[in-house]
């Protein structure tokens, strides 16, 4: 691995560390303080606010990166193609407005608070804004680390001064979409360091021209945000928002824990990108093997480890009224797994290829599987049933995503370094839920559990000789962590 590649990789880790961190001390209070029924509302109408940021958006956040990525060694194709892309964005983001307006006016379960559903609709206006794209795609994943830690200190600050009880879930919401996306409005002031528009002319700007190639991500991504927001949009309308908070409460988790494995892969987008085009394939296929052992050894201890601990989790980050949500993470704890090397063959192998269109094909299959599941189990199932949705969804995806995309993932299944992390996790199951049973105290299980599986499964790799294990073996000793005898 390049020394670049290390250096984003250490960056985005630790972004994503500090984005696992922060939420684990400020989501236990808030859910606290706004219980399940607030922490649902805000939920809900999120995921509504978050389907009109897809459409405005127009896959502009992927494509973006991709393309400025390509052209990044020249500066004035740079600039152009940045320009382009953020008056394209802003004439969309006006579109959205317009949405959000007839929605309020229309939908009777936003008429009922269209205060929290405008606050909560400024995440539309800081992402048109805040070209995090760019910074993405000239790889410079050190500014984006700092900024986003200075706006996380400041987001705890404030919950913890002005969130006080329910009757602040107007704060509350308002501080949400600051800790969200608050760090665009100084994305947008900082990208005064780079682009210029003072020798570009309305007749050199083509904004058509990324109309096309985004909406082929837009795709892409409204089939993945049918599965990813809609289980809470229809569990909202077919149930209540306890139900909505209690399925919160449980992904919000799980998606911390997920965000330890995909910060590599954000970190690879702009690479992978880059070698496409560069035609390198040797080196492009090398590195998806790399990034395909990397998030298969990750992610299965964590999905074990999600799957053991849930109900400490649950009672720890969310509260003891939170109970009815243990079963629902325990239904979604595979999905970290199954997202994970999804994403991997998605956004680092076929995107990069300009193979979109298997990608759409395969998150339209797990799109309609849970459709379909959330309609047959929310009913009588309520969070639990759209927990199982969300599994047999996110299962159809990755199972298809290789099988169409199985001519270009050239990757070596039959390695024994996969037998080895199957094996691994096994022991360590086995091992973390008999300490589990032996201890009755919540913040011992989560002090305890990961560190025991992590050495029981780190030293499995390392007995067999897997090459992963070998591999952090190295990487631990070149950095003087420990010495090798």
């Amino acid at each position: 691995m390049s020394q670049s590649i290390k250096k984003n990789y250490f960056f985005n880790l630790v972004n994503t560390l500090a984005g696992i961190l922060f939420p684990l001390v400020t989501f236990p209070y808030a859910s606290r303080i706004m219980e399940a029924d607030g922490i649902g509302q805000v939920g809900f109408f999120t995921s509504i606010v978050n389907y009109i940021s897809l459409f405005t958006s127009l896959g502009i956040p992927v494509y973006a990166i991709r393309e400025i990525a390509r052209v990044r060694d020249d500066f004035e194709q740079m600039n152009k193609t940045a320009v382009e892309i953020l008056l394209l964005h802003t004439v969309l983001t006006i579109i959205g407005y317009i949405i959000v307006a007839v929605l309020c006016v229309t939908v009777a379960k936003i008429t009922i608070d269209i205060p929290l559903f405008l606050i909560l609709s400024l995440s539309i206006l800081f992402n048109a804004i805040g070209c995090e794209w760019f910074y993405k795609g000239i790889e410079d994943f050190k500014y984006i680390t700092i900024r986003g830690l200075i706006v996380r200190v400041l987001y705890v600050i404030l919950l913890f001064s002005l969130v006080h009880s329910k009757s602040d879930l107007l704060i509350y919401a308002g501080l949400t979409v600051l800790g969200t996306v608050g760090n665009n409005l100084f994305n947008f002031i900082r990208l005064r360091k780079y682009i210029s528009v003072s020798f570009l002319s309305l007749k050199q700007l083509n904004i058509s021209r990324h109309i096309v190639p985004a909406i082929r991500i837009f795709a892409l991504n409204l089939v993945i945000s049918l599965y990813v927001n809609l289980d809470t949009i229809m569990l909202g309308f077919m149930k209540d928002n306890s139900s909505v908070g209690y399925y919160e409460g449980a992904t919000r988790i799980t998606k911390l824990v997920l965000g330890v494995v995909q910060a590599l892969q954000t970190a690879m987008i702009p690479r992978f990108s880059y070698l496409a085009k560069s035609e390198t394939r040797i080196e492009f296929d090398a590195l998806c093997q790399k990034v395909i052992d990397f998030v298969v050894t990750i992610s299965i201890p964590l999905s074990i480890g999600l799957f053991v601990m849930a109900p400490s989790l649950i009672h720890l980050f969310c509260g003891s009224t939170y109970t009815p949500a243990i079963m629902t993470m325990k239904i979604i704890s595979p999905i970290i797994f199954l997202i994970a090397l999804s994403g991997v063959a998605c956004f680092q192998i076929l995107y990069p290829l300009g193979k979109e269109n298997l990608a759409i094909l395969s998150t339209g299959t797990g799109a309609v599987v849970n459709f379909v599941i959330c309609l047959l189990f929310i009913p009588s199932m309520a969070h639990n049933g759209a927990a199982i949705a969300t599994l047999i969804g996110e299962t159809a995806v990755t199972f298809t995503m290789f099988l169409y995309g199985k001519k270009h993932i050239h990757i070596k299944y039959k390695d024994r370094h996969y037998l080895n992390c199957l094996i691994g996790g096994g022991i360590m199951f086995l091992v973390i839920y008999l300490i589990y049973k032996q201890i009755n105290n919540d913040w011992l299980n989560v002090l305890i559990i990961p560190v025991s599986g992590t050495f029981i499964y780190g030293l499995y790799l390392y007995i067999v000789k897997d090459r992963f294990g070998l591999y952090v073996l190295d990487l631990l000793v070149e950095n003087r962590i420990i010495r090798r005898r």
